[in-house]
């Protein structure tokens, strides 16, 4: 497995990557334009950190995440993280999080965080992790029609 910085010029390839992933096998319905908006917004957040996995050459899955400043601790927050279909349940993933998990610290990370989709899939994968259910806050949302 190679990991490598996302460069600003991959942007788009992976937005392609990112939409044909979630519209093929999360029934969505993003546009080029729109993953290109989203994955360039977050590559350009300061201090990001994006990775691109490969295997033998081929792109096999991104992270796209970013640290953060608190008073006490810097923590890196994964925003997203996608293995493509074909290299799911294979160790791909786990692999891509002890990889973001070692850079985080090297670059002084105290702690990771993200949001997940809540199912048993995404727990059983974060939980086997060593990650755990924060009770410390709440997503909060509001959706305008």
């Amino acid at each position: 497995m190679d990991y490598s910085l996302m460069k600003e010029s991959e942007v788009k390839d992976i937005a392609s990557l990112y939409m044909n992933y979630y519209n093929e096998c999360e029934e969505c319905c993003w546009t080029l334009e729109k993953a290109v908006k989203r994955i360039h917004q977050m590559f350009s957040i300061e201090d990001s950190m994006c990775l691109v996995q490969r295997c033998e050459g081929s792109i096999t899955g991104f992270a796209i995440g970013y640290f953060k400043q608190y008073d006490d601790l810097l923590t890196y927050y994964l925003e997203e993280i996608v293995i493509l279909g074909p290299f799911q349940n294979k160790g791909y993933g786990t692999d891509f999080m002890r990889e973001l998990e070692r850079r985080a610290l090297e670059k002084g990370a105290q702690h990771l965080e993200l949001t997940s989709v809540n199912d048993i899939l995404h727990d059983h994968f974060y939980k086997k992790l060593g990650m755990y259910d924060a009770t410390n806050l709440k997503v909060m949302a509001k959706h305008y029609e």
